[in-house]
């Protein structure tokens, strides 16, 4: 049985899926040992990373950086 302090806020699943149909070029997961958020961008040569436990706060990032 999942503890359902691990998992994201209800919603947060849904925006960062949404997010990453349009921009393909991303990876997130939500790392529920740390309760965060891990994004980061798909090219083996950049460096672009970020976590946070608020989905909005990585959603910007990608954003910034997409």
């Amino acid at each position: 049985m999942t503890d359902p302090d691990s998992l994201p806020a209800p919603g947060t699943a849904e925006q960062v899926a949404a997010f990453l149909a349009a921009h393909h070029c991303w990876t997130a997961f939500w790392d529920k040992r740390h309760r965060t958020w891990r994004v980061a961008e798909d090219d083996p040569d950049s460096d672009l990373y970020a976590e946070h436990p608020d989905a909005a706060v990585v959603i910007r990032y990608m954003t910034a950086n997409s």
